[in-house]
């Protein structure tokens, strides 16, 4: 390392060198130093689409969304300052991040004003954005659409079969399943669909020769085994997501990822102390990575640890998890989510008002808070959140008619402003924002 350190120093506009040694500073879990080291190289690399997407994909990864938005917006704020190629990718990467963020106002100005509405990235783009405001079959709509001229649209087809599960069309789900695997025999991603899908039928036998199978093809694949050890922590299941992760190469940078999620498992399994005693395992033999994880350690162990009835401890680890920097809406979605699941509503309203306040355009939290706040009657602060959700582009329907509903009752009659927030919400459910 010290030799190609030494060689980027002389040479400081060889790109190939900064990205071999930036690897090796992740080998070396430092991320930090990678960052950096790619950054810098970005003076000597003004228009190398492949050195920008991979600087890019690394601030995206590492969560560094804030700052990948400020050198994508160095980018595109001159029309003539970089390729016609990097501003596509630059333009990207921001509206994913922004996506990232919750922030589907800006990704979607973003798509819109750097002409990437019609490639693949920016539909699939575009799909999830409409999906996370509420509009499922207006995604699925971008999506068929897309799919009948590039039928090979993978990433496309896999948010098909996604949302298809979510809304429980369990025989478009199977079919769109079908057809992703005729496309690519061999793929993991499919298979794992399929698991979901067994699983969700309650076929056990089916799971456990689904399992076997999958092992014995993807057993060296390590980011094939992940997707398996993500099912097995998603549906409870310890015994294969520790299986995962003896299979998983120890000398890999992302190990911790498996090893969470045998935490995780024992967590939706119920097995809350197990859990938890896993974790604190980690932190004590592994300081480094679960550093690096922190944010899903604190939702884990808030979650754990309310399962087990300590509800001020939970709170604690929740109180660190937000005060943490560069989380990300869907992270703070899916604790939430978790801890209504337990009846710790209470939190899960504290981790979205959190969350809103840190960054009131963070859309996908407000939504969820929303709901919460709805289906909780905890209606104090829902005038402002109302107000907020009612400027962003297209919010969702179905929420805006029964907040009014809620708003409208007469329980409400001398709530303060109660008459200007409903005009609002009629006006808003009446018109129907391009």
């Amino acid at each position: 390392m010290f030799r190609l350190r030494t060689g980027v120093g002389k040479s400081p506009a060889n790109l190939n060198g900064r990205t071999l040694l930036a690897r090796l500073y992740l080998a070396y879990r430092r991320p930090d130093l990678a960052r950096d080291l790619l950054l810098d190289g970005l003076r000597y690399a003004p228009a190398d689409p492949d050195y920008l997407r991979t600087t890019l994909g690394f601030l995206l990864e590492f969560q560094e969304d804030a700052r990948l938005l400020e050198v994508a917006d160095r980018l595109l704020v001159d029309a003539g300052a970089a390729d016609p190629a990097c501003r596509s990718i630059a333009a990207i990467y921001a509206a994913t991040a922004a996506y990232h963020r919750g922030n589907f106002d800006r990704a979607e100005d973003l798509i819109n004003q750097h002409r990437v509405r019609e490639t693949m990235d920016g539909i699939t783009l575009l799909a999830r954005i409409e999906w996370e405001r509420g509009y499922p079959e207006l995604a699925l709509l971008r999506l068929q659409d897309d799919l009948a001229s590039h039928p090979d649209h993978d990433s496309a087809r896999a948010l098909q079969v996604g949302y298809y599960r979510a809304l429980g069309r369990t025989s478009e789900w199977e079919s769109a399943i079908i057809e992703r695997l005729a496309g690519d025999p061999l793929a993991a991603a499919p298979r794992i669909e399929y698991l979901c899908l067994h699983h969700q039928r309650g076929d056990a036998t089916r799971v456990e020769r689904e399992i076997e199978a999958y092992l014995s093809q993807f057993q060296h694949d390590p980011d094939s085994l992940l997707l398996l050890a993500d099912f097995a922590a998603n549906t409870g299941r310890p015994a294969l997501a520790r299986r995962v992760q003896q299979a998983f190469p120890s000398h890999k940078s992302d190990s911790g990822a498996p090893a969470l999620m045998v935490a995780e498992s024992h967590i939706v399994a119920g097995e809350y102390q197990a859990g938890l005693d896993l974790i604190a395992g980690y932190a004590r033999q592994y300081p480094e990575w679960t550093n690096q994880f922190a944010s899903v350690c604190n939702g884990l162990q808030a979650v754990a640890l309310y399962g087990l009835g300590k509800r001020d401890e939970a709170r604690l680890h929740l109180d660190h998890l937000l005060a943490q920097k560069n989380l990300r809406a869907e992270n703070l979605v899916a604790v939430s989510n978790r801890l209504t699941a337990l009846g710790a509503r209470d939190l899960a309203l504290a981790t979205l008002n959190c969350a809103v306040e840190a960054d009131p355009l963070k859309q996908a939290a407000l939504t969820s808070l929303i709901r919460l706040e709805l289906d909780t009657d905890t209606l104090a602060a829902l005038p402002v959140h109302l107000d907020r959700f009612i400027k962003t582009h297209q919010p969702a329907q179905e929420l805006l008619a029964r907040a009014y509903t809620t708003m409208g009752s007469d329980r409400l009659l001398f709530q303060p402003g109660q008459a200007a927030l409903l005009a609002t919400l009629r006006i808003a459910l009446t018109t129907r924002r391009p």
